[in-house]
């Protein structure tokens, strides 16, 4: 569907993404010397130009632009003078507020289609970055999964729906995106959960933390939660199975890829035997929970999603050729093969997740990179 409406002088981040989620027809136009990641949707156009070059035409820019068009910079502070040439020109320019920075941040609930005996289930989504958190509310009570780092928009959502958040869960300690669960715990009194093996490495808050063990359950309302372990990602990685119809399956298996091996133990033997660990995880954890279990991953590819990911294990196991390797060692080849750099300061992405460093919301920047592909 087209844009029938102009856009104002400024847009959020949350609005710029709504207005895509629903398919409107807009240009991005990135004046950003490096647009190594970039906003993306279906309905987008993406436009590259360096602000200077806009600046010394903007006639003619404005020109070859059709529709409304949002200016994104790094922080929002470029963009206003482009923009403002471009409506001089003639243009329906807006600026992104805060640019591609407050981008990182922006969030988007996705109900995913689930019966669960009168229970909600939402899958939060961070465009920006890709990472995707959940809300479990039943009887007026809320588990959050994996928050991002903005605590309100979750306890909002509970409200919303006449629940309060009582549980928070990570499902291990992230390494590439910053955590909002502690946050979120304290804004509303909630129990913070982590896995037992997320304290053995090292959690300086552990004090105020229950431990979820493998097996261990609890109760969201009328809906059971049970924890699943998961190794082969990180040693802590712990799913949860939500009344034996989905898999919360965190940073271990996605829609259309497999975790990458390497984060908490190293290149090279630590990053094989982790991936050898994986394996197993994968044939005789989750795939074993059987194919009408709906998958519910902690990341999917950046960009606008218009409905919720949430694909059957089978549909998964035809997606993903990996998942067919019967060896261990080949599995583990593969995996190694496929892997792309790092995430950006993941070390130090878990030293504040971990309670060890401040709060820095510098640290995260473009999309994640904790799939093999």
């Amino acid at each position: 569907m087209s844009v029938t409406s102009p856009l104002n002088e400024k847009i959020t981040s949350r609005e710029l993404a709504d207005r895509l989620a629903v398919g409107e027809s807009l240009t991005v136009l990135d004046i950003r010397d490096d647009v190594s990641w970039v906003i993306e949707a279906p309905s987008l156009r993406h436009l590259h130009i360096p602000a200077a070059e806009v600046l010394a035409d903007p006639a003619g820019v404005a020109a070859s632009l059709d529709g409304p068009v949002a200016v994104v910079c790094h922080r929002g502070l470029t963009a206003d003078p482009v923009a403002a040439a471009l409506r001089a020109a003639g243009a329906d320019a807006a600026v992104v507020e805060g640019g591609m920075r407050s981008w990182i941040g922006a969030l988007q609930s996705r109900r995913v289609d689930l019966d669960l005996d009168g229970a909600e289930l939402h899958q939060v989504q961070r465009p920006g970055r890709g990472c995707l958190s959940y809300v479990l509310i039943s009887d007026g009570r809320a588990l959050v999964v994996d928050p991002a780092p903005e605590a309100a928009y979750y306890a909002d959502l509970a409200s919303a729906a006449g629940a309060r958040v009582t549980d928070v869960v990570d499902t291990h300690l992230h390494a590439d995106h910053l955590s909002g669960a502690r946050a979120l715990a304290e804004l509303t009194g909630a129990t913070l959960r982590l896995p037992e093996p997320a304290l053995e490495r090292g959690i300086e808050y552990a004090a105020s933390v229950t431990p979820l063990a493998d097996g261990d359950s609890f109760a969201v309302g009328a809906i059971d939660v049970r924890a699943l372990a998961l190794p082969g990602h990180t040693t802590d990685m712990t799913g949860l199975v939500i009344a034996g119809r989905a898999l919360i399956a965190g940073d271990s298996l996605f829609a259309d890829g497999i975790a990458r091996p390497d984060l908490q133990r190293g290149d090279h033997d630590g990053a094989r035997a982790m991936a050898r660990r994986l394996h197993a995880t994968l044939r005789d954890r989750i795939l074993s929970l059987g194919p009408d279990v709906v998958l519910l991953p902690g990341h999917a590819h950046p960009g606008v999603h218009p409905a919720a990911i949430a694909p059957t294990l089978e549909e998964v196991e035809g997606r993903v050729p990996e998942l067919a390797i019967e060896d261990p060692a080949e599995f583990a080849e593969a995996l190694l093969a496929e892997m792309p750099p790092r995430p950006a300061n993941y070390e130090s992405v878990i030293a504040v997740n971990s309670g060890k460093h401040p709060f820095d919301p510098e640290l995260e920047a473009g999309g994640n990179s904790c799939s093999t592909r």
